[in-house]
């Protein structure tokens, strides 16, 4: 092989080592650890417990007294050693818009940012505080039913809580000072009173 054509070669094999050790190197982060492109890794287990879950039980929309919207209240608990940063939430109801509702000022609104639940520690979700919110849910969900909880954690991580109560609650259960019951929310379809 002429001179030219071998120094051609062994370039070409140099550029395509060099583009490979490149793409490993943009893989990896300063302390040698592989950089985080893919998931975050779900936590498992007890992780995350919600304590005195509930979820509001309504009926369905097309009911005289049926709403498409509910509410999920109770402790959370990070049961891990690091910081979670709850940014949204899914259940196993399926397909609705799914919200994280906070009350400033006698108004209730969706939480940008999610919020914090410390290492070893709780955040509460309650009437006239942070809560979870289900809307556009249109068929019933019963009283003794259950179930799970999704938290979507930033990072892209998920944490489930299974099996959460479905429970009735009685006017005057879910108190929202200048807002009335949260049973009235459920009038205002259009949330008109949020904002967003």
């Amino acid at each position: 092989m002429p001179v030219n054509k071998r120094i051609a070669a062994l370039t070409a094999a140099a550029a395509l080592v060099l583009a490979g050790c490149s793409d490993e190197a943009a893989s990896e982060d300063p302390t040698g650890n592989s950089a985080s492109t893919a998931p975050a890794a779900d936590l498992t287990g007890n992780a995350v417990t919600l304590e005195s879950g509930a979820v509001r039980a309504k009926a369905a929309k097309d009911a005289a007294d049926g709403s498409d919207m509910t509410s999920i209240f109770g402790t959370l608990h990070n049961n891990t050693d690091k910081d979670i940063t709850v940014v949204g939430f899914t259940t196993s109801l399926g397909e609705a818009d799914y919200q994280i509702h906070e009350v400033v000022d006698g108004m209730m609104r969706q939480k940008d940012g999610g919020f914090d639940i410390p290492a070893g520690g709780t955040h509460e979700l309650a009437p006239g505080g942070d809560h979870f919110m289900v809307m556009g849910y249109a068929p019933a969900i019963e009283a003794g039913d259950t179930i799970d909880v999704t938290l979507l954690l930033e990072g892209g991580a998920t944490a489930t809580v299974s099996d959460v109560a479905v429970r009735t609650m009685l006017s005057g259960d879910e108190s929202y000072g200048d807002l009335g019951e949260h049973a009235d929310h459920a009038e205002h379809a259009d949330h008109a009173e949020h904002k967003h």
